[in-house]
């Protein structure tokens, strides 16, 4: 029979297979976290130096002098200050990367220690469960079978958990890029320039709505991304197909920066267009190789069921 130390010695396995994952997860996630604050850094820094260009054009400075005296100055202003925008959309963008992978970890420590002390809760089920079988010594050979199938249920049920987990992760990544990939791919107005620009000049900014657009579809894909990258990491896929996904989510970094042509835009939008491609291909590869995984799992938790009730519905 199943007896209350079996049952806590299953639920013991489960408990340590899910915080051995949590605690990948969280070796991964803070090592996003660490390039999100150094990437965060540089483009505060980057902001910080256009926005001096600007305010040495603003002011009664000497390259303003010399460029007023070339008829410049306004050109130049124009310029530095778009540069200055720019900097400042990649450090916001930066900051946003920056405390989503701070609210990963914060969550994952959460998570984790919420299981509590986990090794002296498994000194204490080792006493009882020894306990239990000197008071029963006909039945010793059946109970270390038993206690061997709890360990082997617990550990594949978490890791149904995780290989669910990471389905999931891929369903919400292969989502949000089969947007990015509907807006960017799927119209030929995005690689035909009078289309896409009706004509007009780059400078019109009204026309900007689409990049935002592409934009924000391509920021919720690069979060999805990492978030796949990490539930990955705790079930041992890394890839499928020479595919990465964490070198995926790099694809993504701001890619409208420095733009000041029509043709800089319209080189911007192909390049992200196959890049999204790519990553949607890994992604669709990933989700495949999981649900072979689950079924495995699945099928191997169906055989020890049918072990652990055999051995407990025979006489003893």
């Amino acid at each position: 029979m199943t007896t209350p130390a079996l049952q806590a010695l299953s639920d013991l396995s489960r408990d340590r297979s899910a915080r051995d994952g949590l605690e990948t997860q969280l070796a991964q996630a803070r090592q996003r976290l660490d390039e999100a604050t150094r990437r965060a850094e540089q483009a505060v820094a980057k902001l910080a130096t256009e926005l001096q260009d600007v305010a040495r054009l603003e002011s009664m400075s000497m390259t303003r002098i010399l460029s007023a005296l070339r008829g410049e100055r306004d050109v130049d202003l124009n310029r530095e200050r778009a540069e200055a925008d720019a900097a400042g959309y990649a450090a916001a963008e930066a900051e946003a990367r920056r405390e989503a992978a701070q609210r990963d970890v914060t969550s994952l420590i959460a998570r984790i220690n919420a299981y509590g002390d986990l090794e002296a809760r498994r000194q204490q089920v080792l006493a009882e469960r020894e306990r239990e079988l000197a008071a029963d010594p006909a039945s010793a050979e059946a109970a270390a079978r038993l206690a061997e199938l709890a360990t082997l249920i617990g550990a594949g049920q978490a890791e149904l958990v995780q290989l669910d987990e990471a389905a999931e992760a891929a369903g919400v990544a292969r989502q949000a890029l089969s947007a990015a990939d509907s807006v960017l791919g799927n119209a030929g107005a995005w690689s035909t320039y009078d289309t896409f620009f009706g004509g007009g000049m780059i400078s019109d900014m009204a026309k900007y709505h689409r990049l935002d657009q592409a934009a924000q579809l391509i920021r919720e894909s690069d979060q999805a991304l990492a978030h796949l990258a990490t539930e990955l990491a705790d079930v041992g896929v890394g890839g499928v197909g020479g595919i990465r996904v964490d070198e995926m989510t790099r694809f993504f970094d701001v890619w409208f920066d420095n733009i000041f042509s029509d043709f800089a835009v319209r080189q911007r939008i192909r390049e992200a267009a196959g890049k999204v491609d790519t990553a949607l291909r890994g992604v669709l590869e990933v989700s495949g190789h999981l649900e072979a995984r689950r079924a495995e799992v699945r099928a191997t938790l169906t055989e020890l069921a049918a072990e652990r009730e055999g051995l407990l519905a025979a006489p003893r």
